[in-house]
């Protein structure tokens, strides 16, 4: 038998799923429960491969669209991610039953952006482009309201129509430091921007973050377990 050197494996911590999540999880499990399969929900409830099988096999049906769901009284659930306001717009206009079960802090961020709206200024969202969560922000104001901005390249060379009235908000899974460098460059450029009260990424990503930070230096390798769809993984990895 081959000797093997010892093992030592170390678990970070804080780790697992946020309170967002786990409350967008339960909400299709009591829905289930409640009112028994099928439930539909529009786009995956979380970026998690193993909920949503898991999901799946209870009589959960993922689609990415509310057209693809038949004229039905079954309850429908908008994923953790938010949605444009076209979508629960849509579903009232079919007399659907819907569950919103978008992360309140990622509801947050869309009252910002409706309330810098609202006060007439010029938006800018950092974020990755095409993500559930940049569209439902996006989708919460008129076509041309919000500006995407991805890198600090972006935001070097962005152009706003008043630099006097200009606000930022956040996607909530974002490398923290990515994103303050992102932040440091419109504020140097733009040192009237207006930001949030309060950081927009989530608190459970950016101590995730921390974590991995803190045992990164004494470990050999490590591992990341989450899905490839996951930004909240993708940053960890990072």
């Amino acid at each position: 038998m081959v000797d093997r050197p010892q093992l030592d494996i170390l678990l970070c911590a804080p780790r697992g799923f946020c309170a967002g999540v786990d409350r967008a999880i339960q909400i299709v499990e009591l829905a289930l429960e409640k009112y028994g399969a099928p439930v539909y929900v529009r786009h995956a409830i979380v970026h998690n491969k193993y909920v949503v099988d898991g999901l799946r096999d209870k009589g959960a049906i993922f689609v990415e669209e509310l057209s693809e769901i038949p004229d039905t009284g079954a309850p429908v659930v908008f994923s953790a991610h938010g949605v444009p306001k076209s979508v629960p717009a849509d579903a009232k206009t079919r007399n659907m039953f819907f569950l919103d079960a978008t992360c309140p802090l990622v509801s947050k961020v869309h009252v910002e952006a409706q309330r810098h709206f609202a006060e007439g200024h010029e938006i800018v969202l950092i974020g990755h482009k095409g993500h559930p969560e940049v569209v439902g922000t996006m989708g919460q104001l008129p076509v041309g309201a919000i500006s995407l901005i991805e890198t600090v390249a972006d935001a070097q060379v962005f152009m706003p129509r008043d630099p006097n009235t200009l606000a930022f908000v956040t996607q909530t899974t974002l490398s923290v430091d990515d994103t303050r460098e992102i932040v440091a460059a419109l504020k140097a450029r733009f040192p009237a921007i207006n930001g949030p009260h309060k950081e927009d990424i989530c608190y459970a990503t950016t101590n995730r973050q921390e974590a991995i930070k803190a045992v990164a230096p004494e470990v050999d390798a490590m591992i990341v377990v989450g899905s490839p769809n996951s930004s909240n993984s993708l940053r960890l990895v990072e």
